[in-house]
């Protein structure tokens, strides 16, 4: 043997992963994937269950809707509700009935009282109290 060849020998590949390896990786990916799934799958139903309270609750208030204008429709269809309507909105009296209108009474206006008027200060002035008043600008002197 040369050492070529027995080189070769020494430095042979062996593969990277035995297929045991193999077996194990693909499991942990397969496991790994529906892991995933699993969880993506929770995910869209408690997406689901999320909204179901809040059409819960609106649909008993449209029922409790429902109930209330039956309740209106009944009442609007009786007599009681014809009449009510014929007298409040219409006018109409009965036969043996007769119509009521109370006038107020108008107050007659009271008169504006006149204003009393201001002395004018200047009607009692004299001349010279107006001149210190421009050019002084200061109180007048008392007498």
């Amino acid at each position: 043997m040369s050492t070529t060849m027995m080189g070769k020998k020494l430095f042979t590949q062996r593969p990277l992963l035995t297929l045991p390896q193999i077996l194990v990786l693909l499991g942990v990916v397969a496991a790994l994937i529906i892991a995933l799934d699993l969880n993506r799958r929770a995910q869209a139903g408690r997406t689901v269950g999320a909204g179901e309270a809040g059409l819960q609750a609106e649909l008993n208030a449209e029922m409790t809707r429902q109930v209330e204008l039956q309740a209106r429709l009944s009442y609007v269809e009786s007599d009681d509700y014809v009449e009510a309507y014929a007298r409040d909105e219409g006018g109409y009296l009965k036969s043996n009935e007769s119509r009521i209108v109370i006038l107020p009474i108008a107050a007659p206006p009271f008169p504006t009282p006149m204003p009393t008027a201001t002395p004018d200060p200047a009607a009692a002035a004299q001349p010279w109290q107006a001149w210190w008043q421009l050019l002084t600008d200061a109180p007048l002197p008392h007498h």
